[in-house]
Protein backbone atom coordinates (compact mmCIF):
# COMPACT_ATOMS: atom_id res chain seq x y z
CA UNK A 1 0.00 0.00 0.00
CA UNK A 2 1.44 3.11 -0.95
CA UNK A 3 0.03 7.11 -1.47
CA UNK A 4 0.47 10.96 -0.88
CA UNK A 5 -0.38 11.56 3.21
CA UNK A 6 0.05 15.53 2.87
CA UNK A 7 -1.44 18.68 1.59
CA UNK A 8 1.21 19.77 -0.96
CA UNK A 9 -1.02 22.08 -2.69
CA UNK A 10 -3.23 24.70 -2.04
CA UNK A 11 -5.05 27.28 -4.67
CA UNK A 12 -2.40 26.46 -7.02
CA UNK A 13 0.14 27.29 -4.56
CA UNK A 14 3.26 24.66 -4.22
CA UNK A 15 3.12 24.12 -0.42
CA UNK A 16 5.56 21.25 -0.19
CA UNK A 17 6.43 18.04 -2.03
CA UNK A 18 4.33 15.22 -2.15
CA UNK A 19 5.44 13.20 0.70
CA UNK A 20 4.58 8.88 0.48
CA UNK A 21 3.99 6.52 3.37
CA UNK A 22 4.85 3.04 2.06
CA UNK A 23 3.16 -0.07 3.81
CA UNK A 24 4.50 -3.78 3.37
CA UNK A 25 2.65 -6.42 5.31
CA UNK A 26 2.31 -10.16 5.36
CA UNK A 27 0.43 -12.11 6.83
CA UNK A 28 -0.14 -16.03 7.32
CA UNK A 29 -2.75 -18.30 8.67
CA UNK A 30 -3.30 -21.67 9.26
CA UNK A 31 -5.46 -24.31 10.93
CA UNK A 32 -3.71 -27.42 12.93
CA UNK A 33 -5.72 -30.35 11.49
CA UNK A 34 -5.93 -32.55 14.58
CA UNK A 35 -5.93 -29.41 17.40
CA UNK A 36 -8.27 -27.31 15.48
CA UNK A 37 -5.75 -24.52 16.78
CA UNK A 38 -6.05 -21.29 14.78
CA UNK A 39 -3.31 -19.08 14.28
CA UNK A 40 -3.31 -15.75 12.51
CA UNK A 41 -0.26 -13.52 12.17
CA UNK A 42 0.74 -9.80 10.66
CA UNK A 43 3.70 -8.23 10.48
CA UNK A 44 3.93 -4.47 8.69
CA UNK A 45 6.68 -1.92 7.57
CA UNK A 46 5.82 1.41 7.39
CA UNK A 47 8.18 4.05 5.68
CA UNK A 48 7.22 7.65 5.88
CA UNK A 49 8.68 10.23 4.13
CA UNK A 50 9.30 12.60 7.01
CA UNK A 51 10.98 16.62 6.31
CA UNK A 52 14.38 16.38 7.42
CA UNK A 53 13.51 19.60 10.12
CA UNK A 54 11.05 17.53 11.49
CA UNK A 55 11.95 16.28 15.27
CA UNK A 56 13.38 12.74 15.48
CA UNK A 57 10.14 11.97 17.52
CA UNK A 58 8.09 11.40 14.44
CA UNK A 59 9.65 8.04 12.60
CA UNK A 60 10.04 7.40 9.09
CA UNK A 61 10.55 3.75 9.80
CA UNK A 62 8.17 1.73 11.74
CA UNK A 63 7.50 -1.93 11.87
CA UNK A 64 4.94 -4.17 13.94
CA UNK A 65 2.41 -7.15 14.25
CA UNK A 66 0.70 -9.61 16.11
CA UNK A 67 0.11 -13.49 16.41
CA UNK A 68 -3.21 -15.05 17.18
CA UNK A 69 -3.56 -18.55 18.58
CA UNK A 70 -7.18 -19.61 19.57
CA UNK A 71 -7.68 -22.94 20.80
CA UNK A 72 -11.31 -24.39 20.62
CA UNK A 73 -11.78 -25.72 23.89
CA UNK A 74 -15.84 -27.15 23.50
CA UNK A 75 -17.95 -27.72 20.60
CA UNK A 76 -21.92 -28.56 20.67
CA UNK A 77 -25.64 -27.41 21.97
CA UNK A 78 -24.97 -24.58 24.85
CA UNK A 79 -27.49 -21.98 25.70
CA UNK A 80 -30.18 -23.81 22.64
CA UNK A 81 -27.48 -22.87 20.01
CA UNK A 82 -26.33 -26.22 18.70
CA UNK A 83 -23.33 -25.06 16.74
CA UNK A 84 -21.80 -23.52 19.61
CA UNK A 85 -18.11 -22.84 20.36
CA UNK A 86 -16.05 -21.86 23.67
CA UNK A 87 -12.66 -20.92 22.64
CA UNK A 88 -9.30 -20.41 24.63
CA UNK A 89 -7.10 -17.60 23.20
CA UNK A 90 -3.92 -15.55 23.87
CA UNK A 91 -2.41 -12.39 21.32
CA UNK A 92 0.97 -11.65 21.26
CA UNK A 93 1.63 -7.89 19.75
CA UNK A 94 4.43 -5.61 19.32
CA UNK A 95 4.94 -2.46 17.50
CA UNK A 96 8.27 -0.05 17.42
CA UNK A 97 6.50 3.15 15.96
CA UNK A 98 10.06 4.89 15.58
CA UNK A 99 12.73 2.33 14.81
CA UNK A 100 16.47 3.85 14.52
CA UNK A 101 18.84 5.72 16.46
CA UNK A 102 19.54 8.91 17.51
CA UNK A 103 21.51 10.94 14.72
CA UNK A 104 23.30 13.31 17.53
CA UNK A 105 24.07 10.08 19.83
CA UNK A 106 23.39 6.84 18.20
CA UNK A 107 21.48 5.48 20.96
CA UNK A 108 18.40 3.38 20.14
CA UNK A 109 14.88 5.27 19.66
CA UNK A 110 12.66 3.05 21.66
CA UNK A 111 9.06 4.62 20.90
CA UNK A 112 7.54 0.56 21.62
CA UNK A 113 4.92 -0.58 22.59
CA UNK A 114 4.58 -5.19 23.73
CA UNK A 115 1.39 -6.79 24.69
CA UNK A 116 -0.01 -10.09 25.36
CA UNK A 117 -3.82 -10.69 25.60
CA UNK A 118 -5.57 -14.13 27.16
CA UNK A 119 -9.13 -14.43 26.45
CA UNK A 120 -12.10 -16.64 26.37
CA UNK A 121 -14.63 -16.43 23.79
CA UNK A 122 -18.12 -18.03 22.94
CA UNK A 123 -19.47 -18.57 19.48
CA UNK A 124 -23.34 -19.40 19.82
CA UNK A 125 -23.22 -18.84 15.93
CA UNK A 126 -20.48 -18.79 13.55
CA UNK A 127 -21.36 -15.43 12.53
CA UNK A 128 -20.82 -14.02 16.17
CA UNK A 129 -18.70 -13.67 19.61
CA UNK A 130 -18.63 -12.69 22.82
CA UNK A 131 -15.39 -12.26 24.05
CA UNK A 132 -13.75 -11.32 27.10
CA UNK A 133 -10.17 -10.12 27.33
CA UNK A 134 -7.13 -9.23 30.07
CA UNK A 135 -4.81 -7.29 28.05
CA UNK A 136 -1.17 -6.25 29.39
CA UNK A 137 0.94 -3.75 27.80
CA UNK A 138 4.57 -2.60 27.96
CA UNK A 139 5.07 1.01 26.59
CA UNK A 140 8.47 2.45 26.62
CA UNK A 141 9.31 6.06 25.62
CA UNK A 142 11.39 7.64 22.93
CA UNK A 143 14.23 7.27 25.45
CA UNK A 144 13.86 3.98 26.60
CA UNK A 145 12.94 4.47 30.37
CA UNK A 146 11.47 1.53 31.70
CA UNK A 147 8.48 0.70 30.68
CA UNK A 148 5.05 1.93 31.45
CA UNK A 149 2.72 -1.21 32.40
CA UNK A 150 -1.19 -0.58 31.89
CA UNK A 151 -3.33 -3.96 32.51
CA UNK A 152 -7.26 -3.84 32.01
CA UNK A 153 -10.47 -5.87 30.96
CA UNK A 154 -11.75 -5.83 27.84
CA UNK A 155 -15.47 -7.56 26.56
CA UNK A 156 -16.74 -7.32 23.17
CA UNK A 157 -19.72 -8.09 20.94
CA UNK A 158 -19.82 -9.10 17.34
CA UNK A 159 -22.30 -9.91 15.09
CA UNK A 160 -21.77 -10.50 11.19
CA UNK A 161 -25.30 -11.03 9.46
Amino acid sequence: MSGVYNKFEDDGLTLDKKRHVNVYATDFNTTLPKLHTNINAEWAWVLVDIPATYSQQYGDKQHGGFIDIVQPVYKGSLLGFERSVINMACRLEYVDWNTGTFRETGGNIADQLAGISPAVSWRPTPQTVIRINYKYNWQWDLLGNPPARTAGLQAGFSSYF
